[in-house]
């Protein structure tokens, strides 16, 4: 069966994206402790967000059930497709639990595991990102542009901290410092997928994070790239998507980033 025009596709991810966060805003505010659960020691998962990824993956299979499918909240659903659908239903669960606003829906489609379209909702933002390789990124109708700082001293950046902590894994304490002492800011959203479409949008110089998923970075990596950006993993290589760190940036400030982080280091047993 020939595939639909990526257009038409990228309709359905947008449309799924934003359903899904309207979903999230009706439940905004109304969970009790009941609805919260924990996957490890500070890392939450909530009854939306379980609901919103089921209501996704029934979208999904309605429109194409031949499609595979790597959600954050379920087994993978493999297929003989060369699609695959990457989804993070709620990507900053401890903000959304606490009614922060930096909170969003992250969904791609891949094709032989590359992405191949993306959209991020944040809903009570009221902003939707999307992007279709080789087509560009937007924002609500707008075309992104990343930033086009060049002095990492200028520079305006974000990062985070694992929610699945290992006393002896990597811990990102080190690079947050040095780059905190290196640049005019570096802020910490909770969003890995809201934090790569800043990047995109230029609101952002850079992000970069380790321990993360595929669902993570999917879409958000995507954004980058059709803004004009680079992304890479922390080493400078293509593995951001299974490698488990990322390094997105406006391309100009990459390789002064890459100089300054490292992905194995660990310093909080300094503070043990």
């Amino acid at each position: 069966m020939a595939a639909p025009q990526k257009s038409d596709w990228l309709e359905e991810v947008c449309r799924i994206a934003q359903d899904a966060g309207r979903f999230l805003l009706e439940n905004l505010g109304t969970l009790s402790r009941a609805d919260i659960s924990y996957k490890g020691h500070i890392d939450l998962v909530t009854r939306v967000d379980k609901e919103t990824e089921a209501r996704i993956i029934r979208s999904i299979r309605e429109l194409h059930p031949d499609h595979g499918i790597l959600a954050e909240e379920s087994e993978r659903q493999q297929s003989t497709s060369k699609y695959t659908w990457v989804i993070d239903p709620l990507d900053g669960t401890t903000n959304y639990i606490h009614s922060f606003p930096l909170f969003c829906v992250s969904i791609a489609v891949c094709e032989s595991d590359r992405p191949i379209l993306g959209a991020i909702c944040a809903p009570y933002l009221n902003e939707l990102f999307w992007a279709s390789a080789g087509e560009g990124a937007f924002l609500n109708g707008k075309q992104l542009k990343v930033s086009r700082t060049q002095a990492l001293e200028e520079g305006f950046f974000c990062t985070g901290f694992a929610s699945m902590r290992s006393p002896t894994s990597p811990d990102n304490i080190g690079n947050f410092i040095r780059l905190l002492k290196s640049c005019q800011g570096v802020r910490r959203g909770g969003s890995a997928a809201l934090e790569l479409a800043y990047v995109a949008a230029g609101r952002l110089d850079g992000f970069w994070e380790l321990n993360l998923s595929p669902w993570d970075v999917a879409a958000g990596s995507l954004l980058v790239q059709e803004a004009g950006g680079r992304v890479t993993d922390m080493r400078g290589g293509p593995g951001y998507l299974h490698g488990r760190n990322v390094l997105a940036t406006n391309a100009l400030l990459h390789d002064a980033l890459l100089a300054r982080i490292d992905p194995t280091e660990r310093v909080s047993d300094q503070w043990q």
